[in-house]
């Protein structure tokens, strides 16, 4: 081989090379900028969920105080009944004595 078939080879090599190279580097462009969307994408979506999760955790400390003051209000109204009760027992009671 000649001296001029084997520059021009090598030039043919090296352009291909750099013809490579730039696409190499076209598509780590693209995979760095699609990298960069799913991280903003997942920074969204870290915080709907924090968010989320705050709005469920207060509905389910609002559920429980109801939940205890509803307890409170039956305690009390069993109270009353079963006061109730003994004062119709003693009524009755008194009736029947008669």
């Amino acid at each position: 081989m000649d001296n001029e078939k084997l520059f021009e080879l090598m030039t043919k090599m090296y352009s291909e090379l750099q013809s490579t190279k730039t696409e190499m580097q076209n598509g780590f462009k693209e995979v760095k900028e699609r990298l960069e969307k799913v991280e903003n994408a997942v920074t969204g979506l870290e915080y709907e969920l924090k968010e989320t999760k705050k709005a469920l955790y207060d509905g389910y400390a609002q559920n429980t105080e109801s939940i205890k003051r509803i307890e409170i209000k039956l305690d009390e109204i069993s109270e009353k009944v079963d006061k109730h009760d003994i004062k119709i027992q003693v009524i009755e009671g008194g009736k029947k004595a008669l």
